[in-house]
């Protein structure tokens, strides 16, 4: 979960319970207007902090290893198969086929996970605001 998720999850769900509890109309809509301030504040918070270079490409490289650690191993694991078959290395079957297959394997179930995957929501906004529901009464 983003952290700009968890904040408009929190909001809203201090909201519906708010919508429950407080009886009277005027203290309501304050309490959503007061909400719906809360909200604006935290994610202005979130786009205005800023890290240092060395910490952002960190975490890129970090992302960038998690997302490629299964090819790259099985590229070496297949790699290791064809250099034991080649020098002669005896190995078991099935440790063979294991290594042999390690990378193609990686590769069909990535074509599968494509093909299964939802499709994107790029239209969406990253930051959905609906501000009005908060200061209408409805």
């Amino acid at each position: 979960m983003m952290p700009w998720q968890f904040i408009g999850d929190t909001v809203d769900g201090l909201i519906n319970l708010a919508d429950q509890a407080i009886t009277d109309k005027d203290k309501l809509i304050e309490y959503k207007f007061k909400a719906a301030e809360l909200k604006m504040q935290g994610m202005q918070s979130l786009l205005s902090t800023t890290t240092t270079p060395k910490v952002d490409a960190t975490v890129k490289i970090i992302f960038a290893i998690n997302t490629l650690w299964r090819p790259l191993l099985g590229a070496v694991m297949t790699a290791f198969g064809a250099y034991a078959h080649f020098k002669g290395i005896p190995m078991d079957t099935a440790a063979q086929v294991v290594f042999d297959g390690a990378f193609p394997a990686w590769g069909l179930s990535r074509h599968v996970e494509k093909k299964s995957a939802p499709k994107s929501r790029s239209q969406e906004p990253i930051f959905p605001m609906k501000h009005d529901e908060y200061l209408h009464d409805g």
